[in-house]
């Protein structure tokens, strides 16, 4: 990539500071420290969407290239200091860059990448389990891999002891429709699955790139009862990996759909093979559990988390990654099921009470996700958890 020479980007300085700003954007970061900031406002109407802006900041003079997208703008902050205010002046642009952020489709996967090293890989054709396994278990609609700055791989696919796992995928295990129990999560019942149905959009720009994704909960006798949608975004973070899921889940049927209370079911995570001791070939060493409770892996089964650390050494290296919710999931903070050996555990509402979903009902969640190497940051951490607790001011002057 060619570096401008210090001449023009003084120029191009010169004529940004010359322009009649379009509008004024303040954004405030209260009383509190954070890290990894996607920022997302609304656009003042009549800007044109097809333009290249740049927004200024006033007091360092710093350019950021704006993300325009469905009548909202965005921009990704590395980092916001306690009671710091950025003001920003959008002005016309000259070419905007891509944030580093790439999407890619390769052998019926699409990966999604942060400044050319693969964050997540995305899943819409069906992978099939190892020879001599029943094709029950055959998946699609799921995450895997997931992996750190460095490369390691924090996910497993079709593990040992856990064939119907597979990364980061969602399902309910214990359910009723049209008065037949079905299981979406156990595949090898044959009575359900999730399948991807199909892709609804891609785009990557400088702020986040994004893969919008439709999946089917089907009871193998009665069809499909839940249409779930996958917005996937992944941010162009420095020094770690940082992305979002939301879904959202409508009942498509004629029917209620019952969630009945229990162990597990819900968004999951599915730990490294170098994680489980079923898989005497890959095992190296367990993994370890921490929440925002101090819960560890002996303690966190059926307890409240805002946010659950799996970390680990892989191959001798240390990585992990934290899973936040967010205050709007339903019954914040959701209990979670953490198995006692295996390396997985879920964010599962049902745990405390079954809930049902009548016919045109949705049920939406969202997650994210920060990926790391070495050993956990609990500063780190929480500077992500802030702005999920306590969002950013964001203030706009036409």
């Amino acid at each position: 990539m060619k570096q401008l020479s210090p001449i023009i980007l003084l120029a191009l300085l010169a004529l940004f500071s010359c322009q009649k700003p379009l509008f004024r954007v303040k954004i405030e970061a209260g009383e509190i420290d954070r890290i990894g900031i996607p920022v997302h406002f609304e656009i003042p109407s009549g800007l044109d969407p097809n333009s290249t802006y740049v927004l200024e900041d006033m007091a360092s003079g710093k350019l950021y290239s704006p993300q325009i997208s469905e009548g909202q703008m965005s921009i990704f902050l590395d980092h916001l200091q306690a009671n710091q205010t950025l003001t920003l002046e959008l002005k016309k642009g000259t070419e905007s860059n891509s944030g580093g952020l790439d999407l890619r489709e390769t052998k019926g996967r699409i990966q999604i990448l942060n400044a050319g090293n693969e964050v997540l890989t995305y899943h819409p054709t069906f992978a099939y389990p190892p020879d001599g396994q029943s094709e029950s278990y055959k998946k699609s609609g799921f995450i895997h891999p997931v992996k750190s700055p460095e490369g390691q791989i924090l996910t497993d696919d079709f593990p040992m002891g856990h064939l119907h796992q597979h990364a980061i995928y969602n399902a309910w295990a214990k359910t009723r429709f049209k008065g037949k129990k079905v299981d979406f999560w156990n595949q090898l019942d044959s009575l359900g699955t999730v399948s991807h149905k199909r892709t609804i959009s891609q785009k990557s720009g400088t702020a986040y790139a994004e893969l919008v994704a439709m999946l089917s909960h089907i009871s193998l006798i009665d069809g499909e009862a839940l249409e779930e949608t996958w917005e996937i975004k992944v941010y162009p973070s420095k020094g770690f990996h940082l992305f979002d899921i939301l879904s959202t889940q409508v009942n498509t049927s004629n029917d209620t759909l019952f969630m009945d209370k229990y162990i597990y079911g819900g968004m999951a995570f599915r730990g490294s093979k170098a994680w489980n001791p079923d898989d005497s070939l890959q095992y190296q060493n367990p993994w370890e559990i921490t929440t925002d409770q101090g819960h560890t892996l002996a303690q966190a089964n059926n307890q409240k988390a805002q946010w659950v650390t799996s970390s680990g050494n892989i191959d001798g290296k240390a990585t992990g990654i934290t899973i936040f919710g967010f205050p709007e999931n339903f019954k914040y903070p959701q209990a979670i099921r953490v198995h006692p050996t295996m390396p997985y555990w879920v964010y599962s509402p049902v745990i405390e009470e079954g809930f049902f979903l009548a016919p045109g009902e949705r049920y939406s969640s969202k997650f994210r996700y920060l990926v790391f190497d070495g050993k956990p940051d609990l500063d780190q951490i929480q500077q992500i958890q802030n702005t999920i607790l306590h969002p950013i001011h964001i203030l706009v002057n036409p």
